[in-house]
């Protein structure tokens, strides 16, 4: 039994999310009124089939109805990869997490098939909008509000010391060494990673519910590397990545580390194979680890003077920078919440400290709500927040566990040894963070890689408690060199198990081989290839002039009919119990010629997909006249 079953009385989670869309958006609480053709449709589509239905919502582009009978939400909209079913033009997806589908109950299954049925007779749905409505997203620009922070904090530097120049260039060696003994590579889970590199080019706009901060940092850097956009957001990763250590230095002195703590402090983030792996990817957790630990970093060079031009001028810069963060997507929502820590448990009385945190935070928020407010917004009223985050919730049932249930009474403890008031705040701060990082969860945990990666937004609260019990505890407090030889050797121990968190899954591997042949394909090549089976999917990195897409409803396509010149890739989907077929079927309907091919380990992304042997065949087919 979990320790608490609160969940049906109050998400907290939600009650988040809902308190942020009243105060930066008081006008998404109002009822959608819909297009007349739009409701009239819905009506067709009830009538027909006996169904229930009611209208959601209607977003631009984006109609969700409920099958009041099944209790189950279906997104209709623009067919595009990320459909789950197709009708013509429409794409159809259920509103929630569905590992498979096939277990889902009849009526649910029903349900789906009813509108699919809908949209295939009657296809002139008119994909209107509510009014009001969310402003379509920017899917181009620059990140202006990490460049005003940086700005920010540079009218406040001082010439580096040594030290500080020793750390920079330990971040610079960092981002060098991985990106030679790493690479770059796709992260994202379920095979997406590819898409999110063409949103940031703006060639897939599919992605747009999720706000425009990703093409905002990484667009200009995907656009300058012409058909390898891929390779410019892994570089743009990669640097903002790489200042995450002289950021975690800088925050340990800050908190009064001594030189050789600061800098164990600083080995930690570059020690890491998985922050390795995440530096040269796609992920949206590595771009929201590296502006949340700059962020906390700059409220830690936050001058002790509420009346000081030092004071502000690093905090403001904190607020824009995880602005920024909140724009890219929601899993940085949580971890921002704790960013002023370093406010509270800076050198001075706890009184002083509390104002000051009190002070900083309101300012975060503000500078969040007055830069950002209506960007987020619009994802809590778009086609993400209706289908994602209302299933969003605190997991109580992964705090009730020994290892749990030890790491809150350790911190605890902990704070009970510092036995002041500042202890008492050790131990809150310590409990908020094991909560947030434990028990918020906005991707279900698809693989090990990806909850590590979530655990990893919250190395900048981590660390900066880490130091304050280094900095505050009589024996460590004397001890520093010893403590700091402590944290070194823990992260060397600790590379063999995070080493497998950073392997490559099979849609990654994929979609690299796809890199190496793509720029081989003459002009006007068009490729074609299954990229949805069941709910698995694997998105090849192509240009959306060169992708042919199929989904089970295209089984009945002839791989002939494509205009030539046309390719046909046997994608990893083929390997599954639900490709398998239809790739056997298409495979059938024309002439192929093997232009390569690659044998790759059988490792799916999501603990819920498999395939049928231990290694995929990967190739890449011409397609014969």
């Amino acid at each position: 039994m979990p320790l608490c079953d609160f969940d049906s009385v109050l998400n907290p989670l939600r009650l988040v999310f809902a308190l942020a869309l009243l105060l930066v958006a008081p006008a998404a609480s109002a009822a959608p009124v819909c297009e007349p053709e739009l409701e009239a449709w819905v009506a067709r589509c009830e009538k027909s089939q006996g169904q229930a239905l009611e209208i959601v919502t209607c977003d631009r582009g984006v109609l969700v109805v409920r099958s009041r009978g099944a209790r189950l939400d279906v997104e209709l909209s623009a067919r595009s990869e990320r459909s789950f079913r197709s009708a013509g033009a429409l794409g159809l997806s259920p509103v929630g997490q569905f590992p498979d589908w096939s277990r889902e109950s009849e009526p649910r299954r029903q349900a789906l098939d009813a509108l699919v049925a809908c949209a295939t007779r009657d296809p002139a749905l008119p994909l209107g909008s509510a009014s009001p409505g969310p402003r379509p997203p920017r899917t181009r620009g620059l990140p202006w509000l990490l460049l005003a922070g940086l700005a920010a904090l540079a009218a406040t530097a001082k010439k580096p010391s040594r030290e500080a120049v020793a750390a920079i260039a330990l971040g610079a060696l960092t981002a060098l060494v991985r990106w030679l003994a790493v690479g770059g590579s796709y992260f994202h889970q379920n095979g997406q990673g590819p898409a999110w590199v063409g949103y940031a080019r703006s060639d897939d706009a599919g992605l747009a519910s999720y706000g425009s901060g990703f093409p905002e940092v990484f667009g200009a850097a995907a656009r300058g590397f012409g058909d390898r956009p891929e390779v410019g957001v892994w570089l743009m990763q990669a640097l903002l990545a790489g200042a995450v250590v002289p950021a975690a230095w800088l925050l340990a002195r800050r908190l009064g580390a001594r030189p050789w703590l600061a800098q164990a402090t600083a080995l930690i983030c570059a020690l890491d194979p998985l922050l390795a792996r995440l530096a040269g990817s796609e992920s949206y957790f590595a771009v929201a680890l590296s502006l949340g630990m700059g962020a906390t970093a700059a409220c830690a060079c936050a001058a002790p003077q509420l009346r000081s031009r030092a004071f502000w001028l690093p905090v403001v810069a904190a607020g824009l920078i995880v602005a920024q963060s909140v724009r890219v997507h929601p899993v940085a929502w949580p971890a921002a919440v704790i960013t002023p820590l370093p406010l509270l448990f800076g050198p001075g009385s706890l009184r002083r400290r509390a104002l000051l945190s009190a002070a900083g935070g309101l300012t975060i928020a503000a500078m969040i709500g007055v830069t950002s407010g209506p960007q987020i917004a619009d994802v809590l009223r778009g086609s993400l927040g209706q289908k994602w985050l209302p299933g969003a919730s605190v997991r109580w049932e992964l705090l009730d566990s020994r290892g749990m249930l030890a790491l809150f009474a350790a911190v605890v403890a902990l704070g009970a040894l510092l036995r002041s008031w500042r202890g008492v705040a050790f131990a809150a701060a310590g409990l908020s963070t094991l909560f947030l990082a434990r028990a918020t969860d906005l991707t279900s945990d698809p693989n090990p890689a990806i909850t590590a990666a979530h655990h990893r937004l919250f190395l900048p609260a981590a660390l900066t408690l880490l130091v304050v019990l280094a900095t505050r505890l009589g024996p460590l407090r004397r001890a520093q060199g010893w403590v700091a030889a402590g944290v070194i050797a823990a992260s060397l121990a600790a590379i063999p198990s995070r080493r497998a968190l950073a392997a490559p899954f099979t849609d990654a591997l994929e979609a690299r081989f796809a890199d190496e042949w793509k720029l081989t394909l003459p002009p006007g090549a068009r490729v074609a290839y299954l990229e949805r089976a069941g709910s698995q999917i694997s998105v090849l990195p192509l240009r959306a002039g060169q992708r042919a897409a199929l989904t089970p409803s295209d089984a009945d396509l002839s791989l002939g009919s494509l205009p030539p010149p046309a390719y046909y890739v046997h994608s990893s989907l083929c390997s599954t119990r639900d490709g398998a077929p239809i790739c056997e079927a298409l495979e059938r309907s024309a002439k192929l010629e093997l232009v390569t091919e690659r044998r790759l380990p059988a490792r799916p992304s999501m603990r819920w997909h498999g395939y049928q042997t231990a290694e995929v065949s990967v190739a890449l087919y011409r397609v014969l006249p």
